[in-house]
């Protein structure tokens, strides 16, 4: 056989090796991993387990970002043992980012009961890829931080909740303003790793303001999901009663509905029906809070949506499947 024909098998055949592939496209396949591993071991959003986690994921996050600007600038070399390890910081950094953004999506996901709230998500998921981008990722630290800010108001955002026990704007602002207070220090430590520059610090936190100023708009538009609260499960019935600790939901089926939808929708009256709406709303332990039941109806005339009634509901939280809650209606008209 030919040396030369050898050599280069042995060499396409290396690179087709699952090492060298994993190796090569290390940024996507940690990032992945984190995912997976967030999905495979994410239980509520008040588990302190997985708050522990969360939290651990931010220190290190912020550890890898100091150290690598550092490291950036010459003032700081891994060597021996640390060398070795401190060769896979990148891929580190990507772990903890795809379990944190993961984290973020799914546990915003299921408090989304809104299609305005898909923005946030959106927001959410833009970054995770953009995170991927290299192009991006060769912007440096600023962007870097602005991402970093991301992920610390996203938490921030329902674990403050969690520990005060209520959600309200007053409860966002604090979530703002620790963000900012958290991530000023960080943009600080960056900055001292380039002492000749004047301003450093104001310039490496100005993508952070940006993040907190965009979220803080998205939540007075309304379009950020109501963490920690999610909706487990909701319906339209004939009947509602309770047998024991158990709730009976009565409805006829109607004709060619989707499989997935168990509820009386649309709605087939008979005289002397009322309509009942059912929900399952999850709330963390020792969590009080007033949701808002809005039934609505579409006025042809006006080509428009017209709130016809707004009922309070007091939901206490700590069950796993959730504050159970009925609104009833009796009048209504056809339409939808």
């Amino acid at each position: 056989e030919s040396p030369g024909l050898s050599e280069a098998t042995t060499g396409f055949l290396d690179r087709l090796s699952i090492p060298a592939l994993i190796r090569r496209h290390s940024p996507v396949v940690m990032f992945i991993a984190g995912v997976s591993f967030d999905f495979a071991t994410m239980q509520r959003i008040d588990a302190w387990t997985d708050l522990a986690i969360q939290g651990l994921y931010l220190v290190g996050l912020t550890g890898l970002l100091v150290y690598q600007h550092r490291e950036a600038t010459g003032i700081w070399t891994p060597r021996g043992r640390t060398a070795r390890v401190w060769s896979y910081n990148v891929e580190a950094l990507h772990f903890l980012y795809g379990g944190l953004l993961s984290a973020y999506a799914v546990l915003y996901f299921r408090s989304s009961t809104t299609a305005r709230s898909a923005v946030f998500l959106g927001l959410l998921a833009g970054v995770m890829a953009v995170n991927e981008v290299p192009r991006v990722r060769r912007l440096g630290h600023p962007l870097r931080l602005g991402l970093y800010t991301l992920c610390v108001l996203s938490f921030l955002t329902y674990f403050i909740p969690i520990l005060v026990g209520r959600i309200d704007g007053r409860v966002f602002l604090l979530s703002l303003v620790v963000s900012a207070v958290l991530v000023w220090p960080v943009a600080g430590l960056l900055a001292s790793s380039a002492p000749g520059e004047s301003g450093g610090q104001a310039r490496l936190f100005a993508p952070a303001v940006g993040v907190l100023v965009l979220v803080g708009a998205l939540y007075e538009l309304r379009l950020i999901p109501p963490v920690p609260l999610s909706v487990q499960f909701q319906g339209i019935y004939h009947d509602v009663h309770r047998e024991g600790g158990v709730f009976r939901l009565v409805y006829a089926r109607p004709p060619r509905q989707p499989f997935w939808r168990h509820d009386a929708r649309p709605f087939a009256r008979r005289p002397g029906d009322r309509m009942f709406y059912f929900a399952r709303v999850f709330a963390p332990a020792g969590f009080h809070h007033r949701v808002v039941i809005r039934w609505d109806t579409f006025d042809r005339a006006r080509d428009r949506w017209t709130t016809t009634d707004r009922i309070p509901l007091a939901v206490s939280g700590g069950r796993a499947d959730g504050f159970r809650g009925t609104a009833v209606k009796a009048n209504f008209a056809a339409g939808r």
